[in-house]
């Protein structure tokens, strides 16, 4: 980190370091334990890196500022409920990583992998190369050697999309299924901790460390709530069965540039599917061509819902974090606003410099009317019909699949899983999500290839367990 972080390749993927006597106490400490012959885990002792939105304990020597220089002064009440279940698995948290200021939900013109406290990220193997974001830093740091796993979080893409870049495996978990407690989110009931490692079994076993419910979403309280151990559930990796339907229609075949992500190459992006499809064959796999039966105009519909969602959640739940925070000169939205308007080109605060000067997201989130509306139900509504029986739910249905394979990297298809809360995993470069489903990112060589969006599986958690046990097998092709 002291060597490539700010210095050498500058990759400013970390914000903030533990104190290095501390790290060593606690490490120390966890060496005792194994001389007393007390294993809490294969997480026992492994440095992790956490995304600076998540919540750590003043005692490991880390602020928790989302990014933010409005909040480097900042104490939070203690632990994320994530971070607390990783220490008791024996994990040392050693460095707070950088991110999308507020996980890309400032303002339109906030760069991504930037945030004015951590400046901005590169991508680890091509230089000035876009890491994607927001969760940039976990990525690019685990890339690098930083730590040996490392936790993100994702609205829509925030995980997957970075690990994919990264050239690591990772997954988008149900929403619902992983506590949300301490963590700046975009929206508490779309957002969720995702987990990001160099092979499939790592992701598991920091799903088994963090997995629990949490009683503040209402994704979370219609779990089932059964314990699922995931590096269990990862020891069947076969592709042999899957029936899988390479979804074509809006993303590749019917392209709109207004919808899929800016500089989208769609044509590379079919090739690597078709040549993805094509492995998946020979290992065993049935793939088919299937068409979401949703036109242009709905895709905008349903992303027009899901940012009306967002804008009133993120009132709420970024209102609650900062009223909850032990100390801090912001309170309010409104405090943050003023205080980025107070900061803008201060020489030692720059919060709104030239080259992202906005954060109309949070003057709109500020503004919004809130929940309890007639305009945020018919969004809620709205949103739930084109996700669910027009959009994954109805391939499913139709041509009876175990999994959707999209080119997420063209960014369309995050409209239409995340506000289902689908889980997702991610191999090599993933694309992926929007309805909160599970998508599955595949290498093959150094490009990535493709990403398998697993579903229909009610219940969160045995959607999670599937994701994980196919993406072992796609590892293994």
């Amino acid at each position: 980190i002291e060597k490539h972080n700010i210095n050498g390749y500058g990759l400013r993927a970390v914000i903030q370091v533990a104190p290095l006597e501390a790290v060593l106490q606690i490490a120390q400490a966890l060496d005792d334990e194994h001389e007393r012959g007390i294993d809490r885990g294969p997480l026992h002792g492994i440095p992790i890196l956490v995304k600076d939105s998540i919540a750590t304990h003043v005692e490991l020597g880390m602020n928790t500022t989302a990014g933010s220089l409005a909040l480097q002064q900042s104490v939070v009440p203690g632990d994320a409920e994530v971070v607390r279940r990783l220490r008791a698995a024996g994990a040392i948290i050693l460095a707070k990583t950088n991110l999308s200021e507020f996980n890309l939900y400032k303002g339109s013109m906030t760069p991504s992998a930037w945030s004015a406290v951590g400046g901005q990220t590169s991508y680890a193997y091509v230089k000035g190369g876009n890491p994607l974001g927001s969760s940039s830093g976990s990525a690019v740091g685990l890339s690098a050697g930083f730590g040996a796993a490392a936790i993100g979080t994702d609205t829509t893409g925030s995980v997957l999309s970075p690990a994919s870049r990264a050239g690591l495996f990772a997954i988008r978990p149900s929403s619902g299924l992983l506590s949300l407690d301490g963590i700046v989110t975009v929206s508490r009931d779309r957002d969720t901790v995702g987990p990001m490692g160099h092979c499939a079994a790592d992701v598991a076993i920091l799903l088994d460390a963090m997995a629990g419910t949490d009683d503040k979403s209402l994704r979370s309280l219609t779990m089932s709530g059964n314990v699922v151990w995931y590096l269990r559930a990862a020891q069947a990796p076969k592709m042999a069965g899957l029936r899988l339907g390479l979804v074509r229609n809006n993303f590749l075949d019917e392209a709109d540039g207004r919808i899929i992500m800016p500089k989208g190459d769609v044509r590379a992006n079919e090739v690597a599917l078709l040549g993805a499809a094509d492995t998946m064959r020979e290992a065993g796999a049935e793939v088919l061509n299937v068409n979401v039966d949703l036109n242009f105009t709905e895709f905008k519909a349903l992303v027009a819902a899901e940012q009306a969602i967002w804008l009133s959640d993120h009132k709420e739940d970024l209102g609650a974090y900062l009223a909850e925070l032990e100390e801090s000169p912001i309170r309010t939205i409104e405090e943050l606003i003023e205080w980025n308007i107070e900061h803008a080109t201060d020489c030692k605060a720059e919060e709104l410099p030239p080259h992202a000067p906005t954060q109309e997201f949070l003057i709109d989130a500020l503004a919004d009317a809130g929940k309890g509306t007639d305009t945020y139900r018919a969004a809620q509504a709205l949103s739930t019909e084109l996700s669910d029986p027009r959009g994954i739910d109805y391939i499913f249905a139709k041509h009876n699949l175990d999994a959707a394979v999209f080119a997420v990297d063209l960014g369309a298809p995050q409209a239409v899983t995340v506000a289902r809360g689908c889980a997702g995993v991610s191999e090599y470069q993933s694309y992926a999500d929007e309805k909160g489903k599970c998508a599955v990112r595949v290498q093959r060589g150094r490009r990535a290839v493709r990403d398998l969006v697993c579903g229909q599986v009610e219940g969160g958690g045995e959607a999670d367990q599937y994701s994980v046990r196919r993406g072992l097998g796609a590892e293994l092709i």
